[in-house]
């Protein structure tokens, strides 16, 4: 026979049952806060952009966690044309492993870890080898987010499409030059060839190849010292409208040209 006094109250364990539910309830409704709060939908990017710089094209790429967590294992990927050489990129301390992609280059880059709301950016200054050449540079990010879960990125392809330099003749008073290289955010690309130092090579032979390279790209020539084997070239760059001051000297047993202008070289 059943004890009267043992058996359980309905009342007390329907109390226990409530009592049970609303604390799952709450249990669940703090998940739901807490994964919300790390959200990294949409908030991982990925922006690409290629300027000229100095005589190269600089490859800007840059990666921003706008989340409030870490993602991890980011594995940056860059594909171009193999008629572009990288001639060096920034941060210096960056480690990067080239392979060859059929005809195409390609460029591996990883992070172990990119924090909450930061970013990071990646420049590669690359140098055409053929300005008749077509091409794209396209980008590929993956990455671990804060679910542990792969995900991935990739750029929107950059054309490559090089314009030809129209430079305009003009003709500035030689005092000129020496204002015009002390104005102030001006840019410099400068070009050197070894030229070797033995004893039998015409020093005159090869500044007139100097003089006659600047001279085939439309500028004018404004002075130059025959002793010194130097000589100084302007001209208007038609696209942009920019002036440019060229100069092209055999100096140490190498020919250089210093190119000068407020838009870049």
């Amino acid at each position: 026979m059943t004890n009267e006094k043992n058996r359980p109250d309905p009342n007390d364990m329907q109390e226990l049952l409530i009592f049970k539910g609303q604390k799952s309830q709450k249990t669940q409704k703090q998940e739901s806060i807490s994964l919300e709060y790390v959200d990294q939908e949409d908030k991982i990017k990925l922006t690409c952009e290629l300027t000229p710089f100095g005589g190269m094209y600089r490859y800007a790429l840059l990666v921003f966690n706008e989340s409030s967590a870490p993602i991890t294992e980011v594995k940056i990927r860059v594909r171009y044309p193999d008629f572009l050489v990288l001639s060096r990129s920034t941060p210096p301390t960056i480690k990067i492993d080239s392979t060859n992609v059929e005809e195409e280059k390609q460029i591996k880059i990883e992070y172990e870890e990119l924090k909450a709301d930061s970013k990071k950016q990646i420049n590669l200054f690359f140098a055409p080898t053929n300005l008749d050449e077509r091409g794209e540079i396209k980008s590929y990010v993956t990455f671990v987010n804060n679910a542990d879960f792969v995900r991935a990125l990739d750029s929107e392809p950059v054309p490559l499409e090089f314009d030809p330099i129209s430079i305009e003749r003009k003709i500035i008073p030689s005092s000129e030059i020496s204002k015009f290289l002390q104005k102030s955010n001006l840019k410099r690309a400068i070009k050197s060839v070894g030229i070797g130092n033995d004893k039998d090579f015409d020093i005159s032979f090869y500044f007139n190849q100097v003089e006659q390279t600047i001279q085939d790209q439309g500028f004018q020539l404004i002075t130059k010292d025959l002793n010194r084997k130097i000589a100084w070239y302007y001209g208007t760059e038609l696209v942009s409208g920019a002036d440019v001051l060229v100069i092209g000297q055999i100096m140490y047993s190498k020919i250089e040209w210093i190119a000068s202008s407020k838009n870049e070289c």
